[in-house]
């Protein structure tokens, strides 16, 4: 640690000494043995609250809490000593490897390994790394296509990381489903601005003003999700990657987290397992948030009968969308979610940002 202090034992002895008191003389004054007194003066044992009162009879002016307090400090530094000579002893190049050190920190960070690994350990709320997997919130819902466990906790903890820098949690209300509800009805003219980082700015003061907060930090390498439903104190949370980089998949993904907030998921729990590449609610569940996104940009039984009909030419999807009031590659996202068409087609139609 770069803030050395020394035991408490030796800045009492210095105040002793100031006052011309010897170790003999306070050992009659306070009935410890001379030998306690000098393992204490000599930091070999800690100072006890029983000594901390004797010791403020000898001195007047100096309070028991004042002992206390740089007792209790030192002692977080010894911890923190035997906390950094541990982490020195595991191979914390595979583990910044593992755990994307480098996209979380930044490469010229200026921290060290021990420092980074320190800071890991606290955005992923663990003591050690091996409790990776115990680092995901109970009740969390995930949309991914696979990707490494230790990716996605990472990006949810950085996430974490962002909620209160990215969102209004000073002045938002208490959640309100009915609120939301009454919300959402402008959240499509908010979508249709394919424009996403303005899209996404006014959507998160519009979810702010209900008691939702929403979090966009970029996917990291091998952590394959693109939304996840979370709560934090107590107010719904959607976190969004941006996975694919088009406004359509964007906001294909925050409506089917809206979806799920609607099915009351996160309150009531998911069917998840860290330990699984593909996090993720149940098949019914994802059903059922998928037709939300899809019910919310466009009409049902227009979407059934545009697939039903096959054609999916660019003019063909233009169209469509024009008469849904919904930016093309919204309905992209839909048609290649759904199967319609190959995640390698239609992507000119998808608005594109950094």
């Amino acid at each position: 640690m770069s803030d050395f202090i020394v035991a408490p034992g030796e800045i009492i002895k210095e105040y002793l000494d100031a006052r011309g008191l010897t170790q003999k003389e306070v050992s009659k004054r306070t009935g410890v043995s001379e030998r306690h007194l000098s393992q204490l003066l000599n930091g070999k044992t800690r100072l006890t609250e029983d000594m901390a009162l004797k010791l403020e009879k000898v001195m007047p002016d100096v309070p028991a809490s004042f002992w206390l307090n740089y007792e209790v400090k030192y002692q977080e530094y010894l911890a923190r000593e035997r906390e950094e000579a541990h982490l020195e002893e595991l191979d914390l190049k595979e583990i910044a490897k593992r755990f994307h050190f480098k996209e979380a920190f930044g490469r010229a960070s200026g921290m060290s390994l021990v420092e980074q690994a320190t800071a890991m350990l606290k955005i992923l709320g663990i003591t050690d790394f091996e409790r990776y997997g115990n680092a995901v919130p109970d009740g969390i819902e995930f949309m991914q296509d696979g990707g490494d466990s230790e990716a996605v906790v990472v990006w949810l903890g950085l996430c974490k990381e962002e909620i209160e820098e990215q969102n209004d949690t000073k002045n938002a209300p208490v959640y309100s489903k009915d609120a939301f509800v009454d919300a959402l009805s402008y959240l499509k003219d908010v979508a249709s601005n394919t424009d996403f980082m303005a899209s996404l700015k006014s959507c998160r003061m519009l979810l702010n003003s209900v008691g939702v907060y929403l979090v966009y930090r970029p996917a990291i390498a091998n952590a394959k999700v693109r939304g996840a439903l979370t709560y934090y104190l107590g107010r719904p949370t959607i976190y969004i990657s941006g996975r694919y980089k088009t406004h359509g998949d964007a906001w294909f993904a925050i409506a089917h987290e809206i979806g799920h907030l609607l099915d009351g998921l996160g309150q009531r729990g998911a069917e998840i397992s860290i330990d699984d590449p593909k996090l993720k609610s149940s098949d019914e569940d994802d059903e059922r948030a998928n037709a939300y996104a899809r019910k919310f940009f466009v009409d049902e039984d227009d979407y059934r009968a545009f697939a039903a009909a096959g054609d999916f030419s660019s003019a063909a999807v233009k169209g469509f969308a024009a008469s849904q009031g919904t930016p093309p590659g919204i309905v992209v996202a839909f048609l290649q979610h759904d199967g319609f068409v190959p995640f390698a087609e239609l992507n000119d139609l998808k608005d594109r940002f950094n």
